[in-house]
């Protein structure tokens, strides 16, 4: 039988109200994972009359004291994944489903604020926030600098990318892991700006120190998003779209080895890494200093430039030594540099390049070179420069366009069909940034 909430409300007696409420407060805060408490198991616990714990969860609903969860929001109704709809429009949803049952219960922020539900994590803000109410994943955005001190501890395993992850390893006296958490996201690009975003949830994980350690970070801009494809396999369950840059370049290089290969040829990199191996300085600066990016630009030589192998260029039938002058003009024959040798078979591969694309490779693969060299000779300023985190972002795309390039040039070979492009590659599905 359908119930009017507006008569439940004034037909409920208080003491089963209070009881009601103090039950599923109690299951939230008691909880594991800060669960609610389903219909059934609150029947079960109060023992009263259906009739009676149906009004007084409508009169409850409406009157904003609880949320009344079908999953209508999130698949799971036992996770409050994100903020819950109005009153009013949750009275509106047990109506239109004929009443509670099935629901999962959990009371509202206004309740837990008003006992001070917080105060039981004292020191822990974000484990606070969940005692209060907060949605699970309701995100926090920080400056990126928060990453500082475990990137650059050896007893943390770290990588980011569009995601990310904090582990401490094992047999240290650190308990810190934070299993996942993403950059932060802007549909207009209106800044080059990196920030970590991070669902309640997961800062819950980290301890009160910790906790009050991330939000020393806390950015003051809250208004960026998780990154899309940050969300869709954590929060939605689906494959991302696209890779970001930095795995596109890991990828690249592999499927280059993967097709000299297949062709015949010794592999053009001596070494490549795999996403899950990746260098830790090879991602997103989390700092726009003039130290970082340097130490940026330092890893895009060693996985572009440092690995070349002589022999790929031996089995091209290219001139792997050239004729030097020393100081005293005596002529004399010296290795050529690998990526000079690169740059020519380039150059001799292609037919037809109406874009530029040789060019336009061939002038990153320069300037990484030169700023590498000229930074390692050098005492070098670290100043604080925002537009830096441009320039990175030029360095890794114009850096992923070139190593693509190469590889386009290879696949050019008959024997390379054989050899299967991934469709992130192939299409290519890379994120600009």
């Amino acid at each position: 039988m359908d119930h009017d909430p507006a008569s439940a409300g004034a037909s409920v007696s208080e003491s089963l109200r209070r009881e009601v409420l103090q039950h599923i407060t109690s299951a939230y805060l008691n909880s594991a994972d800060f669960n609610g408490i389903s219909t059934e198991e609150l029947a079960e616990i109060v023992g009263h009359d259906a009739d009676g714990i149906e009004s007084t969860i409508r009169a409850l609903a409406a009157e904003g004291d609880i949320y009344v969860n079908f999953g209508h929001e999130m698949v799971n109704p036992f996770i409050l994944g994100f903020p819950p709809q109005s009153a009013d429009a949750n009275a509106a949803e047990i109506r239109r489903r004929g009443g509670a049952a099935g629901a999962i219960l959990y009371p509202r922020e206004r309740v837990l604020t008003e006992i001070s539900a917080g105060d039981r994590y004292p020191g822990a803000p974000y484990s606070a926030a969940l005692a209060t109410g907060r949605a699970q994943l309701s995100s926090v955005f920080f400056h990126a600098a928060v990453l500082a001190r475990y990137r650059d501890d050896p007893r943390y395993n770290y990588t980011l990318d569009i995601g990310g992850e904090i582990r401490a390893q094992e047999n240290t006296p650190l308990d810190t892991f934070l299993t996942t958490f993403s950059i932060g996201f802007r549909d207009d690009e209106s800044s080059d700006e990196i920030v970590v975003g991070v669902p309640l949830r997961y800062l819950h994980d980290l301890s009160a120190a910790e906790q009050s350690y991330w939000k020393s970070f806390e950015h003051d801009d809250q208004s960026w998003l998780l990154h899309p494809d940050w969300v869709r396999p954590h929060l939605m369950g689906e494959f991302p779209e696209r890779i970001s840059p930095y795995t596109a370049v890991l990828m690249e290089t592999q499927l280059i080895n993967e097709i000299c290969g297949a062709i015949d040829y010794p592999h053009l990199f001596k070494q490549t890494y795999a996403d899950r191996d990746r260098p830790t300085d090879f991602g997103y600066l989390i700092r726009p200093t003039e130290l970082e990016l340097t130490s940026f630009i330092e890893q895009l030589n060693k996985l572009l430039i440092e690995p070349l192998n002589v022999k790929f260029f031996e089995r091209a039938k290219l001139a792997t030594t050239e004729e030097r002058q020393d100081s005293e003009g005596n002529v004399y024959r010296a290795q050529r540099g690998t990526m000079s040798m690169l740059i020519a078979w380039m150059e001799r591969t292609v037919t037809h390049d109406p874009n530029g694309l040789v060019q336009s490779a061939s002038s990153i693969l320069r300037e990484i070179r030169r700023r590498r060299s000229k930074t390692a000779h050098s005492i070098r300023d670290n100043a604080y420069v925002p537009s830096l985190w441009g320039e990175q972002r030029r360095f890794i795309v114009e850096s992923y366009f070139a190593i693509r390039t190469v590889r386009q040039l290879l696949q050019s070979h008959p024997r390379a069909s054989s050899v299967r492009v991934p469709v992130e590659l192939d299409e290519p599905r890379v994120w600009p940034f």
